[in-house]
């Protein structure tokens, strides 16, 4: 296995030799310089997870060499023309990131509701900079070296704000296209505060394409949820299966909040998934729930951590993963329920179907509780398919192919059919029909409702 020492040592080394040739704001020039030490300290003490896949823990993700837009340089891609929907539009608010790089469009850039920011981090308006750079920095200390990583070298990036009581119905939507002739380290962040009693749809769309090319995304998004306020996001990932993804999400809720994520793995190569939530305010509800099909050499880990420190608070994850041929996927789930944490009410469930002979799934649910007066339940299952419904299915003249693609998609309509967001819901079953017929990643077949109005920044 790679030492995070050796793996990290090349970003830190390039870091310190480009310092000062980058203008950016001062903010994301604070971070930059705050990440350096963090990064430092977070690769002498990064321990791996035995529970993970091995293949997809950080140093061996960012091991390679990878080219950095170190001087924030807008990548020749026209995405505007070289990407495009075939499907009906989503009633959504657009905004597109490609590579590294924001592009608003007309709708994020003069159309919003009044109360809801949508900009670039380079952008953050006055009045909110100081909630937007804590929000950044909060998590340096804990997020590990891919965090502080993305923190070093981050020059752009989203900024998702809804100020207190704003309720917008439709979702904002952040395209993140990946496109360049050469191995490359994206940098990527998202920023969404719901202010108190806000209520707010965020969907994030990961495409690919740099055929033939191996890139690593690193994601980072941070979500804040105030007092009484609600927050949507909803996640899903069609790339190649050159494709490398580190995603974290780290959020964050108030009294009274709402925060319900899903995320839906559908096409890719190997993919790491955190999920760092800490329930700090009372009477809160969290969900949490993911889907992924994996086949081939595809590798899917998701590792979960979900902490409750206010009383009276519910949490919901379900989490289901197929595989098929030689693919692999990894689930740590760790419910955490402090002391005072009282009246907690907290589930965690991962159910996978392993269908090929190679195939391996590795799953790990726990709970650490200090506290009394609790209901807490985990619990995980591997199986395969139900042979005695092959059987009846076939005797009825279905072919074996078709009768295991229904069985599947039949496995995992509970996850997607829990999606309180309807077109997506809706869109999402015909995803994962496509997905299992064997239908290749494309714009045709995507979730999403890209435009052709993207701007260049000024």
């Amino acid at each position: 296995m790679i030492s995070a020492q050796k793996a990290f040592a090349q970003y830190i080394d390039l870091y310190k030799d480009s310092v000062g040739h980058v203008s950016v704001s001062p903010m994301l020039t604070a971070l930059n310089r705050s990440a350096l030490a963090a990064l430092e300290k977070a690769v002498q003490t990064f321990r791996h997870d035995p529970m993970g896949v091995a293949d997809v823990s950080a140093p061996e993700m960012f091991a390679p060499d990878y080219g950095v837009n170190i001087l924030g340089v807008r990548l020749p891609v026209d995405a505007a023309s070289s990407f495009r929907c075939g499907v009906p539009r989503l009633n959504s608010l657009l905004a597109v990131v490609a590579n590294d790089g924001y592009y608003p469009t007309q709708n994020t850039a003069s159309d919003l509701p009044e109360g809801l920011t949508v900009c670039s981090l380079r952008d953050v308006p006055a009045d909110i900079s100081v909630r937007v750079s804590e929000a950044l920095s909060r998590n340096l200390a804990d997020g590990g070296p891919a965090c502080a990583l993305n923190s070093l070298f981050l020059h752009d990036g989203v900024l998702v704000y809804a100020r207190r009581g704003v309720k917008v119905d439709k979702a904002i939507q952040i395209v993140n296209i990946t496109s360049v002739a050469m191995p490359v380290l994206n940098i990527r962040r998202v920023v969404v505060i719901a202010e108190d009693d806000a209520d707010i749809k965020v969907l994030l769309c990961d495409h690919s394409q740099a055929a033939g090319v191996q890139t690593l995304d690193s994601e980072v998004v941070t979500v804040e949820v105030g007092d009484g306020a609600r927050v949507e996001l909803y996640d899903i990932e069609e790339t190649l299966p050159q494709s490398r993804r580190y995603w974290q999400l780290f959020g964050r809720q108030a009294s009274r909040s709402h925060l319900s994520v899903g995320s839906f793995a559908l096409h890719g190569g190997r993919s790491r998934n955190e999920y760092r939530i800490d329930v700090e305010g009372d009477y809160a509800r969290t969900e949490l729930s993911g889907l992924s099909i994996c086949a081939a050499d595809r590798i899917v880990d998701n590792d979960v951590r979900l902490t409750h420190a206010g009383s009276h608070c519910t949490s919901r994850q379900l989490f289901k993963n197929a595989l098929f041929e030689n693919s692999k996927g990894g689930f740590a789930g760790k419910i955490v329920v402090k002391h005072g944490a009282m009246f907690t009410d907290a589930e965690q469930t991962n159910r996978n179907i392993v269908d090929g002979e190679m195939a391996r799934m590795i799953t790990a649910p726990q709970l650490e509780i200090y506290c009394d007066e609790v209901k807490c339940s985990h619990g995980a299952t591997t199986g395969q398919l139900d042979e005695r419904a092959m059987f009846y299915m076939q005797a009825r003249g279905i072919p074996a192919d078709e009768a295991r693609r229904m069985l599947t998609q039949a496995f995992m309509v509970d996850v997607i059919d829990s999606i309180t967001f309807e077109v997506l819901r809706q869109r999402l079953h015909v995803l994962v029909e496509k997905r299992l017929s064997g239908t290749a990643a494309g714009c045709d077949t995507c979730a999403t409702a890209c435009h052709s109005d993207l701007q260049e920044p000024v």
